[in-house]
């Protein structure tokens, strides 16, 4: 009898093997061989899940951005109800931060929207998605009221700018940690995100 294949173990299989790849060498390692092979599978195996070295790029994306908002979701519901909301939005943005290796190869992932840009057909939702996060974490400092919709574009000017801001930061931080990890550890990162936090909070008043 044919072997009976479990098409989403398969893809789960092909993931870890995805990821590792990447982990290991980045994002512009990924091809159909070097995930067939890190899978233990023929190139034309692989196929049938994935045609294009961009399609395995894309499905990493799509893993990264799981495996973040999985984390945000468990630190809302595990949060101290007693930290300050500098706190409450660093441990938010922290997320997006690679402070250990799992967030180390998430931002390696990342790396990925500069290779393949507007063949990612979910590039400006993605964008649309980090800013709305960040829309939130400035506005949860100024005092202002959660966003119904934080994708869209704020009436007030403070937060826009300063959502702008914190993007910025958080991204440049991100790859000072990675360019330079002896420089920027990851205490270093946590005390920067905070003063730079605390300052946007200051600003409102």
């Amino acid at each position: 009898m044919p072997k009976i294949v479990d098409h989403e173990e398969r893809r789960r299989a092909l993931a870890e093997a995805l990821w590792r790849v990447i982990a290991r060498s980045g994002p512009q390692t990924v091809s159909i061989r070097t995930v067939a092979a890190e899978a233990g599978l023929s190139s034309g195996a692989l196929r049938h899940y994935f045609q294009t070295r961009e399609e395995l790029l894309v499905f990493a994306l799509d893993l990264s951005e799981e495996r973040v908002v999985r984390r945000m979701r468990e630190h809302s519901r595990d949060q101290d109800p007693d930290a300050t909301v500098v706190e409450r939005a660093a441990g938010f943005a922290e997320h997006m931060l690679p402070l250990d290796e799992i967030r180390r190869a998430e931002y390696r992932v990342w790396e990925a929207t500069g290779i393949i840009g507007e063949r990612d057909p979910r590039l400006e939702e993605r964008w649309n998605q980090q800013r709305g996060l960040y829309r939130q974490l400035v506005g949860a400092l100024g005092g202002l009221p959660r966003l119904d919709d934080p994708a869209r574009t704020h009436p007030d000017p403070w937060l826009e700018d300063w959502a702008s801001f914190l993007h910025t930061f958080v991204d440049g931080l991100s790859l000072q940690m990675m360019v330079n990890p002896d420089q920027v550890p990851p205490d270093t990162a946590r005390a920067r995100l905070r003063a730079f936090l605390t300052h946007v909070e200051s600003s409102r008043r």
